[in-house]
């Protein structure tokens, strides 16, 4: 299997990639910077071909799919004070170039990464399936940008696939959508800094009593299901992809803080109303505090029947890892003071 991922180095892609060679796939890595992504952890084992281009090039993008059976469209930006223009264009306008090229290039499927933050607002989800949809937009820039770019990828399942140099044919364009829920593990300089400075300065906050529900997937079991998507038969189909355990808020937030060795999170009695309200909340976004305040839980079904998704990591194993990870890069302080990416 010949397969092109892009945002090969960020923290999904990158995790994508590892995982596709583990099972003897051949990588085109569609990058910004191909000189920086050769020597990159993530990237730099053989088998791997580097393609450099932007999401706003879909002829670049078509070059690289040349020959792949499969694309991986893994490029995104979790950054909830970024503007609309800038999410829309990479998430949105990127998805419309990567569904071009993918028609261009004959390739047989897409698997499109997406984020649970496509069906965010105010109040809780429990229990939701991929059928449970708002009467509205999601909230803010991150799910909105999210939810249409999936609508993107869903419609192009059912236009004709165009091979290169050739008219349409009755092959249709096979498409599968990942929705995670909060992505964690090592290698994350994403949320993870930002999570780091925020501890260092007396503990994550959770606000609320941390009683919620928290529905989070490791970077590899996400991995693990983009590369059952690749050659599984659905098509058509959005699938949330979730860790095995589904943990409260104190839980989850209190096993990070100790795999990074930071104070215990911080708990409150205001609800989320008043969260919102309070000025020293600016500087998380609300986004971020709906995130952690409300409970969110989706049904696995769907992953397992149409994918024959097992998660694979554990929260114990993969707060292990993190814990030795954040060791090796300096502790939660030198994470803190990283760029995120």
């Amino acid at each position: 299997m010949r397969v092109l991922v892009t945002g090969a180095t960020g923290f999904v892609g990158g995790a994508i990639v590892r995982r596709l060679l583990d099972e003897g796939a051949t990588v085109h890595a569609f990058v910004r910077d191909a000189t920086r992504a050769r020597t990159d952890e993530s990237t730099s084992k053989q088998d791997v071909r580097f393609f450099e281009g932007d999401l706003g090039d879909p002829n670049a993008i078509a070059r690289a799919a040349e020959g792949c059976d499969v694309v991986v469209n893994a490029a995104g930006r979790h950054d909830d004070r970024a503007s609309l223009q800038e999410l829309g264009t990479l998430h949105v306008a990127g998805t419309e170039n990567v569904v071009r090229a993918a028609r261009h290039a004959g390739v047989k499927r897409l698997v499109h990464v997406s984020s649970s933050d496509a069906t965010l607002h105010r109040g809780p989800r429990v229990g939701w399936s991929e059928d449970r949809a708002l009467s509205h937009l999601p909230l803010g820039v991150v799910g909105r940008t999210k939810l249409e770019s999936e609508e993107v990828a869903i419609g192009a399942a059912g236009d004709r696939r165009r091979s290169a140099g050739s008219a349409a044919d009755d092959r249709r364009l096979e498409v599968v959508v990942l929705r995670p829920g909060r992505v964690w593990g090592v290698r994350d300089r994403s949320r993870l800094p930002a999570l780091a400075a925020e501890g260092l300065r007396g503990g994550i906050a959770l606000f609320g009593p941390g009683t919620n529900l928290v529905a989070t997937t490791h970077v590899d079991n996400l991995a693990h299901a983009a590369t059952l998507a690749a050659q599984a038969e659905a098509s058509g189909t959005i699938v949330y992809v979730l860790d095995a355990e589904l943990n409260l808020a104190t839980d989850f937030f209190g096993a990070l803080s100790t795999a990074l060795d930071l104070p215990p999170p911080r708990k409150s009695a205001l609800g989320v109303r008043s969260q919102l309200a309070l000025s020293w909340t600016k500087s998380v976004p609300r986004e971020e505090i709906l995130r952690r305040a409300q409970s969110s839980s989706f049904d696995p079904r769907r992953a397992k029947e149409q994918l024959g998704y097992e998660p694979r990591v554990s929260l114990g194993e993969g707060m292990r890892e993190l814990a030795t990870w954040t060791r090796q890069v300096g502790g939660a302080r030198a994470l803190a003071e990283t760029k995120s990416s």
